[in-house]
């Protein structure tokens, strides 16, 4: 009997070790390289620009479907798929992107939407295009029967869907030899033209999982993972068995695992460690703390995030980083990647030990080289003799073995200064600790801060200095008002702070080396009048009343319009669009945000068209990420008479305008000169 079950075990790992679906021991590390509406911030032309910093880090990078689909869409909606213009960019700047990546040896990895497909004109008439000499027709054939176009006019005829449907599109039948045919060439473009390394796949609940197979054997990727949307540990270890092995998936199972211990600090739930935890299937499974979809719904993560990736940094499977986070924390995720594959850790190293201790979690990952200790929460006297202390933050220290060398890292101990400036009504008390819970203020309250400094526009600053690598604050009264923590603070900041439960982050507009990171859902609208808010619990249904001297842009009659609700920052506040519509004659001067009837409301703050406002005032600027036509001053994308007149209001101090846009003759400054140069310019045209 040991015998028969020694041979099962031995043919089971040959299956595997033929397998294409991930290399074994992989210590490689993964970016998803975008976040839903992401189109400026990672078109592949921003992307190329990283390379240098990016392949340091990363050995796979995810981008989004890369086919036109008519419109500014994130490529879940595929019609082309031979057409290489998206939402990020065009054919040339793809391939360039992928051809950077490549020989810095980095991979690209192609988000592979074949479970469904859009018609170009109607709901199905899907696109003729031909490769290598194929021409890829399509008929009525090619779509599950029991698709929803049934019921809306058309007559789908192939098989019943093999999997989950999919309402938003047609959905292909994956038992027609003619879809197969077309996959198969698709996904050869994909490796063996536009250079792609591997292959994402949406949705593959929503077809069998034989189908995945067929598609890889005849691709051969190196590099395969499904989205099998599913927190059952069962459900996706199946249906990574039932492709044969020839593709990984993400770990969903893992993903509410952290959920449930890192949104609560319950680390007592880290005993169930999905897929990842698995000898059995590790190799198989692509961890991660959120994606594009669950980080704009109910399934995000909101608390010890930076913990929760140094979690997924320790642990066995193939980690991938999500792009906001990765914004967020680069120095501390770079410092635990480096020490990661210094360690030797791989996609299918062991885990030594695991478990609670006292009110935190210990665990040790043995790599081929060295090992990895991460601690969670507070553990008291922690046992780290023979480690060496990689990276830190709230709630989270992450250790290499003393044998393990790592080049290009921060020192995570090394001390600054950071300075909080805090701007309020009265002195404020502030509370300030470290990643390891120890207080670099008094104790609580904390320092009621005296000291105070004022910036030139008149702000005066109660302002308090801290030498440490990172630290955490809480804002308070000294009684029963105080903020929520602050965490991860690592530079300069700038606080507005309410004398109650809120604050505002100003840094960006104070700190001349700080950086405005703005939500996805803050989008430039190019040629109008528009502006962001982002709405607390005090504003939650806002308006915009907003004028200039000679008009009021928002109906006359107080306390304006109503603002439409746009998206969430990563705080959770909602952020809220006042769109103005064309660009006339003159901007805006002022603008007052307020809720209900008017009342609260804020101070009256200086009109910036494209700016994005908290209720503290000016947060930052909606770019359009490209240089602004110099001439056309009203941004409406011609360069005629308008002009004229928007910049004789500029110099006159009526307006508001980009600078780059007025200084016409280059001379760095916006006067009379510049509307000889503006007339000349309209002239010559």
């Amino acid at each position: 009997m040991k015998k028969i079950l020694f041979s099962l075990a031995v043919i089971f790992a040959a299956i595997q070790a033929l397998a294409a679906g991930w290399p074994a021991n992989y210590d490689g590390v993964m970016l998803q390289g975008f976040s839903w509406d992401s189109y400026n911030d990672t078109k592949w032309s921003v992307l190329t620009s990283q390379a240098d910093e990016l392949s340091k880090y990363y050995n796979l990078i995810w981008v989004p479907q890369s086919g036109n689909c008519q419109g500014t869409n994130m490529g879940y909606s595929p019609v082309w798929w031979f057409n290489q213009s998206s939402s990020f960019g065009n054919e040339s700047e793809l391939r360039n992107m992928i051809k950077t990546f490549k020989e810095k040896g980095t991979g690209i990895i192609e988000d592979v939407v074949i479970n469904h497909r859009n018609g170009k004109s109607n709901w199905c008439d899907f696109p003729t295009e031909t490769y290598k000499g194929n021409t890829m027709s399509w008929t009525m054939a090619d779509i599950c029967r029991n698709d929803e176009c049934a019921n809306n006019g058309y007559k789908p005829t192939g098989a019943y869907d093999t999997g989950e449907n999919f309402d938003g599109s047609r959905d292909l039948d994956h038992t027609s030899a003619n879809v197969q045919k077309n996959v198969k060439l698709y996904l050869d473009y994909l490796l063996n033209d536009l250079g792609y390394a591997g292959f994402r796949y949406d949705m593959v609940k929503g077809y069998g999982p034989a189908y995945t197979k067929i598609y890889n054997e005849s691709a051969q990727p190196q590099f395969s993972v499904g989205e099998y949307w599913d927190g059952s540990y069962s459900a996706v270890t199946g249906w990574i068995k039932n492709t044969g092995y020839n593709s990984a998936a993400f770990d969903f199972p893992l993903k509410y695992v952290i959920n449930r211990a890192f949104g609560s600090g319950n680390w007592s739930a880290l005993s169930d460690k999905g897929v990842a935890g698995d000898p059995n299937n590790n190799r198989y499974i692509v961890t991660f703390i959120d994606n594009h979809d669950t980080y704009r719904n109910n399934d995000r993560l909101s608390n010890n995030v930076l913990a929760a990736n140094a979690f997924i940094l320790a642990m066995p499977g193939t980690p991938c980083i999500f792009q906001p986070h990765w914004k967020i924390y680069k120095s501390e995720i770079g410092n635990m990647i480096l020490a990661r594959k210094a360690a030797g850790i791989t996609n299918q190293s062991s885990i030594t030990e695991q478990g609670t201790q006292g009110g935190g979690y210990v665990m040790k990952v043995q790599g081929s080289v060295g090992t990895v200790m991460l601690i969670l929460g507070y553990v008291a006297n922690a046992n780290t003799e023979g480690f060496k202390l990689v990276s830190t933050g709230d709630n989270f220290a992450y250790f290499v073995s003393n044998n393990v060398e790592i080049g290009g890292t921060t020192d995570p101990t090394e001390k600054k200064d950071i300075t909080v400036n805090i701007n309020a009504s009265k002195a404020p008390y502030l509370y300030a600790w470290t990643g390891s819970s120890t207080p670099v203020s008094a104790a609580w309250p904390g320092d009621k801060l005296s000291k105070t400094t004022t910036t030139k526009d008149g702000k005066v600053w109660y302002t308090v200095t801290y030498k440490a690598s990172s630290i955490n604050l809480v804002i308070n009264d000294g009684a029963t008002n105080q903020t929520g923590d602050i965490n991860g603070v690592t530079d300069n900041i700038y606080l507005i702070y309410d004398g109650a439960s809120g604050y505002q982050n100003v840094t960006s507009s104070y700190d001349e080396n700080a950086t405005t990171s703005l939500p996805d859902c803050a989008k430039y609208i190019n040629g109008h009048y528009f502006c962001y808010f982002e709405g607390n619990a005090t504003y939650s249904s806002p308006n915009a009343w907003i004028w200039n001297d000679a008009t009021n842009f928002t109906g006359g009659t107080w306390p304006g319009q109503a603002l439409k609700e746009v998206g969430k920052a990563s705080n959770g506040n909602k952020v809220w669009l006042w769109d103005g519509g064309e660009i006339a004659t003159t901007m805006p001067t002022g603008v007052v945000f307020s809720t209900g009837s008017g009342s609260p409301q804020t101070s009256d703050f200086a009109y910036v068209n494209g700016g994005y406002y908290g209720p503290a005032g000016l947060i930052g600027e909606v770019k359009n990420g490209t240089t602004p036509l110099k001439g056309d001053v009203d941004a409406n994308d011609t360069i005629d008479v308008s002009d004229v007149t928007a910049l004789i209001n500029q110099i006159l101090g009526g307006s508001n305008y980009d600078t780059a846009r007025c200084d016409i003759d280059g001379n760095g400054k916006v006067d009379v000169s510049d509307v000889t140069n503006l007339i000349n310019l309209i002239l010559a045209q």
